[in-house]
């Protein structure tokens, strides 16, 4: 037994800047979240396996691993002959997946330091609460074998040390995880008891409003609770002209907004309540209100177009970010992503294929839906872009619907928010290409480009588990057969994959369920040309 634990001064923030090294060498000493090591060598089976014992081990409370550094915080010469790409999370995650399960919360970075070579690796806590190892971690050293861990067995770090888990370990996580749910609980009490404060007070006027005989008494200069409210109580009531009245209402703001340039006022301002009401409905589960929203959505879409032939912006490989229509595509697509993430949190798949495959008035179909299209146009105005320096710094479009998201109480009527967001958004993302693909019967980039796949993997994996699992899931939104769910899952996979390297993120499906259903149906002879 390790002596009696000292309070960790580690901060777990996930960063592996310069700072961040400075500040893990500056702590003297190891603590459980902080394993230094002279050497990780991954491409060797002794090397991997002992990588895997001490990542499963950290997966416990979460930490860092700093290889290259003796006991005296020194840099050492042992990570001279390592490949330093072995350290690559596109390559070293799936290796790691091997004895461990998903999903793991892993990010590294080689460094150069002194002249010397050190390796920094943060690893997140597992979800769960510990990480039970998949398989048998053993390899072979002087003519024999040696069994570091077995599989169905879980280690944690008592004190500096990375061992098989004691009753003190299991109580510890118990107590953490109880001690987590009832900060959420509370949180979650007190975000009811404030949003039914609210309610009390929209109901109210709601009713007042719904009661009026005048078709204007709903609009869209109601705040966003009592519209929301208002436009509940019209639906028990089944009074379906005054909402009808009210989307036209919407057209016609915004189409104003939108000949006036008034786009992150006005329009925004319209956009944003539209939102709030197609949130409102399927957090009720009302389906047909909620696609007339997205009509109305993608209605005003076509407006970006003002009235211009299609070709005006299809056809050029760039256009001024000063023009109109893309500005206003992606203001209306950021809000749709924000639904979308919604709608995969509450695991409604109709309302995910119906956000998915729009294809407003002027759209081309080879798009595969206003996704793809908005995507594709606000690039070419270099809205997805930002200046660093003298750096131009790609955006990715999910980044910016997460900004939107957390600005909007609406988007976030399920109580989601901060990392679940993110998640939720990675997950429509791809759901929405699937789907795409489906529709259009064509894998490939014009139907879809995978966003998410600037992301871990771990963000989507579940859900991409599912589809191929979850009969309702993939009747509604890749009704195709078998085989053209392969191809359409393979094809991801290869752009993801692509994509992928630049930024650490999606690397392939090998070793999951969603792998083994495309090389189970994928046909002997993929990649064939055209679509199914």
């Amino acid at each position: 037994m390790s002596s009696s634990p000292r309070r960790s001064p580690v901060v777990l923030d996930a960063r592996l800047d310069d700072e961040k090294l400075a500040e893990l060498l500056a702590h003297g000493t190891e603590y459980p979240d902080l394993d230094l090591k002279q050497k990780v060598d991954p491409t060797t089976t002794e090397g991997l396996v002992e990588l895997a014992l001490d990542v499963g081990a950290m997966q416990v409370g979460g930490g860092y691993i700093l290889a290259g550094f003796d006991g005296q915080r020194r840099p050492v010469d042992d990570l001279q002959d390592v490949d330093p790409r072995s350290f690559d999370e596109a390559r070293l995650r799936p290796r790691l997946l091997k004895y461990l399960p998903e999903p793991l919360d892993l990010l590294t970075r080689v460094i150069e330091r002194d002249g010397h070579r050190a390796v920094l690796i943060y690893v997140g806590r597992h979800p769960s609460g510990c990480a039970i190892f998949r398989a048998d971690g053993q390899y072979k050293k002087g003519g024999e074998l040696v069994v570091r861990f077995r599989a169905g067995e879980v280690f944690w770090r008592n004190g500096t040390s990375s061992e098989r888990i004691s009753q003190q370990g299991f109580e510890e996580i118990m107590e953490r995880r109880i001690a987590e749910e009832k900060t959420r609980w509370l949180d979650e009490q007190q975000e009811t008891r404030r949003r039914e404060q609210a309610d009390r007070e929209a109901a109210v006027e709601a009713r007042s409003v719904a009661r009026s005989s005048s078709l204007g008494a709903i609009n869209l200069d109601l705040e966003p609770a009592a519209l929301v409210a208002t436009a509940l109580e019209l639906l028990r009531a089944g009074d379906q002209i005054a909402l009808r009245h009210l989307f036209n209402e919407a057209l016609r703001r915004a189409r104003s907004a939108i000949e006036r340039d008034e786009l992150d006022t006005e329009l925004a301002d319209v956009v944003d309540k539209l939102a709030c009401l197609a949130a409102a409905f399927l957090e009720y589960e009302q389906q047909e209100p909620f696609e007339a929203v997205v009509d109305t959505l993608g209605r005003i879409y076509s407006e970006g177009f003002r009235g211009e032939h299609p070709d005006r912006f299809d056809l050029p490989a760039t256009i001024s970010p000063t023009e109109v229509g893309p500005r206003v595509w992606l203001l209306i697509i950021e809000r749709v992503y924000g639904l979308g993430a919604l709608a995969v949190r509450l695991r409604n798949w109709e309302a995910v294929k119906a956000l998915a495959l729009q294809l407003p008035r002027g759209v081309d179909d080879s798009y595969g839906g206003w996704l793809r299209h908005a995507l594709t146009m606000a690039s070419r105005a270099q809205h997805l872009e930002e200046q660093q320096g003298d750096r131009t710094v790609e955006v990715n479009l999910l980044s910016r619907a997460q900004a939107v998201v957390e600005e909007s109480d609406c988007l976030r009527a399920d109580g989601g928010g901060g990392d679940e967001v993110i998640t939720s958004l990675a997950g429509f993302d791809l759901l929405a290409g699937v789907a795409a693909i489906g529709a259009t019967g064509k894998a490939d980039d014009y139907a879809f480009y995978p966003n998410f796949a600037q992301f871990r993997q771990s963000r989507i994996q579940l859900l991409a588990d599912a589809l191929v699992a979850d009969d309702e899931m993939r009747q509604a939104l890749f009704p195709g057969t078998d085989e053209q769910l392969a191809i359409a899952l393979r094809f991801v996979e290869a752009y993801a994959h692509r994509v992928g390297l630049r930024f650490d993120g999606f690397d392939a499906w090998r070793y999951t369920p969603v792998g083994d259903f495309v090389e189970q149906h994928l046909p002997p002879d993929y990649p064939a040309p055209g679509g199914f």
